[in-house]
């Protein structure tokens, strides 16, 4: 038994990572992210050394979060390496630059933030950055987030995920 699954489930995303006009891009899957702080608009997540996403993300210092609800896409892009394969061409991901940054978005997300690293925390065989948010949109968005939440996957763990009932629950 793994502690960190007394956590889960857990929102999955995308993250985008290299430069678009270089045509050096990449995109894993996550659930360990989190917002940090709203003063500077900045949110965390833990990437493995290994993968090749933290290799862009070394070399530019910029990333991206997507939202999607295709948990087909959140499970190729999470099981196979942007080392052995071109995951935009392979898994037929239509892509657009960022609107500040130079970072990779897909393009019918729910969301995309253009994030810049101001931190970086080595913590066992993960990377724990933090980015700025530079600039981010999201479709049919309001005060509590998305009206249809219910869209949004989360990773329970391994090849397995869920989605919310339809119902918001507020306290007395």
């Amino acid at each position: 038994m793994k502690f960190y699954r007394t956590l889960h489930p857990r929102p999955v995303v995308i993250i985008g990572s290299g430069n678009v006009k270089k045509g050096e891009v990449n995109f894993m899957a996550c659930s360990w992210i989190t917002p940090i702080a709203e003063d500077i608009p900045a949110l965390g997540f833990a990437c493995d050394k290994e993968h090749f996403t933290y290799k862009l993300i070394q070399k530019y210092k910029e990333f991206s979060v997507n939202i999607t609800e295709n948990i087909d896409l959140i499970w190729r892009v999470g099981t196979s390496s942007g080392k052995d394969v071109n995951k935009v061409e392979t898994f037929d991901i239509k892509i657009k630059p960022g609107k500040v940054l130079e970072v990779p978005l897909i393009k019918d997300a729910l969301a995309n933030l253009e994030c810049k690293v101001i931190k970086e925390i080595e913590v066992g065989e993960v990377m724990f950055y933090i980015g700025e948010v530079k600039h981010w949109e999201a479709s049919d968005f309001d005060e509590y987030g998305y009206k249809e939440f219910w869209k949004l996957p989360l990773h329970k763990g391994g090849k397995a995920f869920t989605f919310s009932n339809k119902k918001l629950y507020f306290p007395k």
